[in-house]
């Protein structure tokens, strides 16, 4: 109850509950948490430590509860009767659950499994086993019961930790839920930052939307972010907005802007890359258009009222748009600013200087070909 609450996260308490109970002469062979959680790619975490060795995160999907990985398992079992199970495993009798077939195979001779309880009937679990020949003694399994509930407090405020910055991390961004968690939360906390840029939009989307249902519509757009944002990680970007059929990440140029905007730009050709191979093999086209600027971006609270949104704004992202929209100009799937561009290795080809709307300087522009005609069309 004293250290434990310093732990950093759900891990680390697992780590340290487990080191401690070993170094009180507890023979443990393994330890391990099972929580439900909000995240949109998983439903459940369990986390697995062996003694020397730190824990190892397992993210089950959703649906997992419907798989054999769960169903008729231990955890199940534990969760839905709120009751512990132990079961020794020395021996070659026959066992309840697959997964007990499995820590015999390893080596182990017992195994106790307890419902970690939470609030508003929220179930997880915990877990134990030995290698010790004989199993644990009855002083032993006393102990561990016994120390269910304070482990159970702890464990759900660790828990509830994770469980919040994987909520705002899936919603609002890695970077931004960082800044959230550490108390960037009244109206008006801003962060200035250099950045290399990407914006991408689907060309095409009202069409979709009109002779398309709305779960067909949303599905489609899924399928398309599936394959940018995976290449936008990659590289160590930063999804921060989703804009209704496209996106905007930036990628941070405050270290190193030359890396920053070489990352970019491998991350807009991979996405590319990624797009056409799913329109080969989908029934759905995805036209997509992607521009490539670097610049100032401020980003953080703007709203009124109780309701704020974590946003960002700035004149370079205003230019960055503007570009956008020249996809369709030029009818090419990527354009790059010239002050993108600068000093990078690239095989993009000039398309032209255009004078952008609104903006007195006038961009130079490179894309992957050149197809419009000469002229410099305003944006």
């Amino acid at each position: 109850m004293g250290p434990g609450r310093e732990a950093a996260d759900a891990a680390a308490l697992l780590d340290g509950f487990s080191a401690c109970l070993s170094g009180l002469g507890l023979p443990l062979a393994r330890a391990t948490t099972h929580a439900p959680t909000l995240h949109p790619s998983f439903r459940w975490v369990m986390r697995v430590w062996h003694p020397g060795a730190s824990s190892l995160a397992l993210r089950r999907r959703h649906g997992i509860e419907s798989t054999p990985t769960f169903h008729g398992n231990t955890v199940e079992r534990v969760v839905e009767t709120r009751t512990p199970f132990r079961c020794r495993l020395d021996g070659d009798g026959p066992l309840p659950f697959p997964v007990l077939g499995e820590l015999r195979t390893e080596g182990l001779t017992d195994y106790l499994i307890v419902p970690l309880r939470a609030a508003r009937g929220r179930m997880g679990a915990a877990s134990w086993a030995t290698a010790r020949p004989g199993g644990f003694t009855p002083i032993e399994i006393c102990t561990l019961l016994a120390l269910v509930e304070p482990f159970s407090l702890l464990f759900e405020i660790k828990a509830l930790d994770d469980m919040l910055g994987a909520v705002l991390s899936a919603y609002v961004g890695r970077d931004p839920a960082r800044q959230i968690l550490t108390g960037t939360v009244r109206r008006g906390d801003v962060r200035l930052m250099r950045a290399a840029m990407m914006l991408t939009d689907l060309r095409g989307f009202g069409e979709l939307s009109d002779r398309q249902s709305p779960d067909r519509v949303v599905a489609a757009l899924n399928r398309m972010f599936d394959a940018i944002v995976p290449a936008v990680e990659a590289e160590g970007g930063e999804v921060l907005k989703y804009i209704g059929d496209g996106l905007l990440a930036v990628f941070d140029a405050d270290r190193d802007e030359a890396e920053a905007r070489s990352a970019a730009l491998r991350a807009a050709e991979a996405a590319l890359d990624a797009l056409a191979t799913l329109r080969n093999g989908d029934r759905a086209a995805f036209e997509v258009g992607v521009a490539l600027h670097v610049g100032e971006v401020a980003y953080g609270n703007i709203g009124g009222g109780d309701r704020v949104d974590f946003t960002a704004i700035g004149r370079d992202l205003n230019v960055l748009a503007r570009v956008e929209r020249l996809c369709k100009t030029y009818n090419t799937p990527l354009i790059a600013t010239d002050t993108f561009i600068d000093g990078l290795a690239h095989a993009l080809e000039p398309l032209g200087t255009v004078a952008l709307r609104g903006f007195s300087e006038r961009h130079a522009l490179f894309g992957c070909r050149r197809t419009a005609p000469v002229g410099a069309p305003a944006a």
